[in-house]
């Protein structure tokens, strides 16, 4: 149920009540009188505007109050509005804007037929054979199932259902409202046969809202609300792979106008790649096996996952987010892994969306999708490295860091082996380098011993040579100083005879035998005049054989 149409207490007006949903806020503004009640949060529309209220209200599925099929039929009172007319309260048919059908003999009883005799009142139609006649005119204009295109909508909601109830829509370029819309019904009879075929035709098919179909449908009207609708009996999935497939070229070949259709599958990847950035659902099984490989591997491998949806109208928004954050964090990450996990080729065409596509095309970080198709592919896989589950992009992410091992290990022994040819070249042109220097060393020393044998014979003639020189030069020297030093030496006998004569004659001890004395104060040292000597000084007097000890009584020193 989509919403629900009363009439108020008073009569006056309809209330209109739904969940907020933009369509149906687009479709009540088209309403004449129509007027929102922010109190009761209703939508109100004057009772006199029934007919517009239910033919556009029934279209999509609104239930009605028991009042409204009165109301719309011209039988029920709406005092408020004759009385502002300044008619009777009870309206006849017609009052409402509604068109009048004069009653036939097939449709009203015999007993009605006499009673109009003596009746100038037209006759009425019961709303069951009124909604019975339009259903007969319906199926008189359509007497056979017809083949219509169009988008479906509301689908989804009625899932797990027995009878599915959904519309089919004409949309116009550019606009926000469809041009046409239909009621659509798809009984359960027809439903457990169609569905089962459409998803194992090859490829598979799944209805879902958003899917343009060509569906066979038979034109009706349901007597019972006056609902006009269409019933689905096949439904075409040629038709539908066909745009799908038409949507997907479109975008591939926009893609190559641009030079963008290889950019992100030419962009290369770091070896080995360990931070790895992933845009999933949490809640598939496909991330688990993702994650569950490659926890397994034991390759050090850091992952950041973005959630997003991988099915749906919101596929896009979420997803054009998640490749927005990691272009934004591109140096943290080595590579981008989109995953999903199996579906159908509806559920695969929901990656078949242009921006989408360009976002990947242009991504910075090299881009590896894996969402579970084995025999369809997305757009994302034709302008990205494809593999085709979840699990093999993980395996190939596994084989990169052993394959970055396995070479590392390759490299390290070609290394290995490489030391070791040069060390054993190295020590070969050692060992001849030794040898070489060995040779010449010795011819070095050799040819060293001869030239020191020729100069150890020039330095011996020349020290010979030298020395005679020397010792003849030393001869001449000892001559001239034994000449010098006899001159020398009677020089200074001479000098030693007349100091000897000189200190004999100033011996003191000769002065003492003449009669002199030497004075001496209490420290030894000669006290030549009266100068140094002082009142009752100790002195000592030595004369030529002895000494007294007298002591100063009286100093006289002479004036000159």
């Amino acid at each position: 149920m989509t919403g629900t149409v009363e009439l108020d207490p008073d009569g006056t007006h309809l209330l209109i009540r739904f969940p907020y949903r933009e369509d149906l806020v687009a479709m009540v503004k088209e309403l004449p009188g129509r007027r929102w009640d922010p109190r009761q949060k209703v939508w109100r529309v004057p009772a006199a505007h029934v007919a517009e209220v239910y033919d556009q209200c029934s279209r999509h599925l609104f239930e009605f109050a028991s009042e409204i099929p009165s109301l719309l039929a011209g039988t029920l009172e709406v005092p408020n509005v004759a009385a502002r007319k300044g008619k009777d309260a009870a309206p006849r048919q017609g009052q409402l804007g509604l068109p009048l059908t004069p009653p036939t003999a097939a449709a009203v009883d015999r007993e009605d037929d006499a009673d109009s005799e003596h009746d100038d009142t037209p006759q009425a139609l019961t709303i069951s054979q009124l909604n019975e006649r339009a259903r007969d005119a319906l199926r008189g204009a359509f007497p056979s199932a017809c083949w219509v295109v169009g988008e479906i909508v509301d689908f989804d909601k009625s899932a797990g259902r027995q009878h599915r109830f959904f519309q089919l829509v004409e949309k116009a370029p550019r606009a926000q409202r469809p041009k046409a819309v239909v009621e659509v019904a798809l009984f359960e009879r027809t439903a457990q046969q169609l569905l089962p075929k459409l998803e194992a035709s090859d490829p598979s098919l799944t209805l879902r809202d958003g899917l343009e179909v060509r569906a066979l449908v038979q034109v009706d009207l349901y007597p019972a609300s006056g609902r006009y609708q269409v019933i689905v009996q096949d439904i075409d999935p040629s038709f539908t792979l066909g745009k799908l497939a038409l949507t997907k070229e479109q975008i591939l070949r926009e893609l190559a106008e641009k030079g963008l259709a290889e950019r992100n599958r030419s962009l290369g990847l770091p070896v080995p790649a360990l931070r790895i950035g992933v845009l999933t659902s949490p809640d598939a099984d496909g991330w688990n096996d993702f994650l569950h490989h490659l926890q397994e591997s034991r390759g050090g491998f850091q992952i950041t996952i973005v959630p997003v949806k991988v099915q749906g109208p919101e596929l896009k928004p979420t997803m054009r987010r998640g490749l927005a954050w990691f272009a934004e964090h591109q140096g943290d990450f080595d590579v981008l892994c989109i995953l999903r996990g199996g579906g159908s080729r509806t559920d695969l065409a929901w990656f078949d969306d242009r921006e989408v596509a360009f976002a990947v095309a242009q991504h910075p970080l090299k881009v590896l999708v894996g969402i579970g198709h084995q025999r369809d592919q997305s757009v994302l896989d034709l302008i990205a490295q494809s593999e085709k589950t979840p699990t093999a992009v993980a395996e190939f992410l596994v084989r990169g860091v052993e394959a970055a091992r396995e070479d590392v290990d390759e490299r390290a022994a070609r290394l290995a082996d490489a030391v070791h040819d040069l060390l054993r070249d190295h020590r070969e042109t050692l060992d001849e380098v030794v040898r070489a220097i060995a040779t010449a060393a010795t011819r070095r020393v050799d040819a060293a011993r001869v030239q020191l044998t020729q100069f150890g014979r020039e330095i011996a003639a020349r020290t010979a040579m030298r020395l005679a020189r020397e010792q003849s030069d030393l001869r001449h020297a000892v001559t001239r100083l034994q000449h010098g030093a006899q001159r020398v030496g009677e020089r200074q006998q001479a000098r030693l005879r007349d100091a000897e004569t000189r200190l004999r004659l100033l011996d003191p001890r000769r002065v003492l035998q003449r009669g002199f004395a030497i004075v001496r104060d209490e420290h030894g040292r000669i006290a030549p005049s009266t100068a140094r000597v002082e009142k009752q000084q100790a002195l000592r007097v030595q004369f030529r054989d002895g000494h007294a000890d007298v002591r100063v009584d009286d100093v006289q020193r002479d004036e000159s």
